[in-house]
């Protein structure tokens, strides 16, 4: 396990990088918050899984913080697991977050004023089919798992690994929710199709 003094130290970097990058997509004005949209056809989960969808990103996102200002609350205690050569899987889990927070940024930028919580079709919705969107067809999704796993693995945390599965459970929820919307006639029927035909779902299809 790394040093408490070394994982405080990567803990407050990872904040800080959260915090920029969030910053980055603001500043692109492409960000969902505080913007209306209207929608031709919309399949939301319940309000209850909707919420749960947005806590299970954000709450693990908030671990690092807790990490750098309260480490003897959050790191090496009960909830953290140790084993031979951990080290090794934290350092891979903090190169899975920045994948994850890279393909965040990069989906985002792409999707643009599209990237909403809704799933829904909006009344000048265009298919989005280049970056990420090329190979497959959730990478905001992804990049989401990645990002949860990688501060799993990072931290060693229990509780940010049952964070990873249930967010790999919703992902995949809502991503069968979002495609069969995008495949009916209300979005884009059989041109959306012929994507789903040549992509894959969170892997680029073989």
């Amino acid at each position: 396990m790394l040093d408490p003094f070394v994982a405080r130290i990567v803990a407050g970097l990872i904040a800080l990088l959260y915090i920029v990058g969030v910053i980055l997509i603001q500043c692109q004005g492409k960000s969902p918050i505080g913007r209306s949209h209207e929608f031709r056809a919309k399949d939301n989960p319940p309000r209850a899984l909707q919420a749960l969808w947005e806590a299970t990103f954000l709450i693990p996102n908030l671990y690092p913080f807790g990490v750098a200002l309260l480490p003897a609350w959050t790191y090496g205690t009960w909830m953290n697991v140790a084993f031979p050569f951990d080290f090794v899987a934290q350092l891979v889990g903090l190169l899975l977050w920045g994948l994850g927070g890279g393909l965040a940024i990069w989906s985002a930028r792409v999707l643009g004023r599209y990237m909403v919580v809704e799933i829904g079709v909006q009344k000048d919705h265009e298919l989005i089919t280049a970056g990420p969107y090329a190979r497959i067809r959730h990478p905001t999704y992804v990049a989401v798992m990645c990002m949860l796993g990688g501060l799993a693995l990072l931290f060693l945390s229990t509780v940010l690994a049952a964070f990873f599965v249930l967010g790999a459970f919703l992902a995949n929820y809502r991503a069968r929710k979002e495609e069969r919307l995008l495949a009916s006639e209300a979005g884009f029927g059989d041109a959306y199709r012929v994507y789903m035909a040549r992509t894959g779902r969170f892997l680029p299809r073989l």
